[in-house]
């Protein structure tokens, strides 16, 4: 089975100690129930192969520290991509020029729009150039949705807000980040409305998914609609991957989640 962790981050001690001492975020170790610890290249290989995961998306911004990712990427083909995170949308212009530079390399895969992080909603217009661009380039974005677990403005994630995106862009591919908690029954309705909307359950314990999105995700018309992915170290790929593994999925079903539609919509560009 061709598994692939849609979101993926390479940790030192020094960027954890960062992440977590963001005002805000001082209990996020303590909600994922990990022990953010570094995550190298080599330790996160040595996990991916004794689960068996084909390929993971690093997360980065839209910055310089993404040619990095880029370059670990060209060391291990096959094995990564990334996805640029828009980290100050202030700026749309510089963020636009930014992107169509980082479109040109193959590995790199998705843009992510995270609202908790700039508390910027995801409506605001402010986003509309990056999402433009996307759909112009076939590149799908990620949106985070729901409840975050730092101690921030959720309502700039609520999922309403996703429907000024997808009427304005009715060409891109959203993908909701991090489940979109607890509002999991309205994304289920938008997913019938738009084919072109997904969600990950990315940061969230596939143990604890809402069983009506798991039994939608085993119908005919609606599976492949949900991709799996962990948030290494933050949520621990191991536990996220057992704990999916074991949801009452068929072969079929259980195939795409894990790693068919990822590969469909994240790995056909490198």
């Amino acid at each position: 089975m061709d598994i692939f962790d849609i979101w993926v981050n390479l940790v030192t001690e020094r960027s954890a100690q960062e992440f977590v001492t963001q005002e805000g975020y001082e209990n996020i170790p303590g909600y994922l129930g990990s022990n953010q610890g570094p995550t190298g290249v080599d330790k996160l290989l040595g996990i991916m192969d004794e689960l068996g995961v084909a390929t993971g998306i690093f997360t980065g911004g839209l910055d310089r520290n993404t040619d990095k990712l880029l370059a670990i990427c060209d060391e291990h083909p096959g094995r990564f991509l990334v996805a640029g995170g828009v980290g100050d949308p202030s700026r749309p212009g510089r963020q636009v020029k930014r992107l169509r530079e980082l479109a040109r390399h193959p590995a790199f895969c998705m843009v992510r729009v995270m609202p908790l992080a700039s508390q910027v909603p995801t409506n605001d217009a402010r986003h509309y150039p990056i999402y433009q661009v996307c759909e112009e380039l076939e590149i799908p974005v990620g949106i985070n949705a729901g409840i975050p677990g730092p101690r921030v403005r959720s309502r700039v994630q609520h999922p309403e807000l996703l429907e000024d995106v997808l009427i304005d862009f009715p060409d891109l591919t959203v993908i909701v980040a991090h489940m979109g908690h607890p509002y999991e029954e309205l994304l289920m309705n938008y997913m019938r409305k738009w084919s072109n909307l997904y969600v990950s359950c990315t940061a969230y314990a596939p143990r604890y998914m809402d069983p009506n999105l798991v039994a939608f995700m085993n119908t005919k018309t609606y599976r492949g609609r949900v991709l799996w992915g962990s948030d290494e170290p933050w949520f621990p790929m191991r536990r996220s991957l057992s704990e999916a593994q074991a949801l009452p999925l068929d072969d079929e079903a259980m195939a795409l989640f894990l790693g068919g539609t990822a590969r469909r919509l994240l790995g056909t560009r490198s």
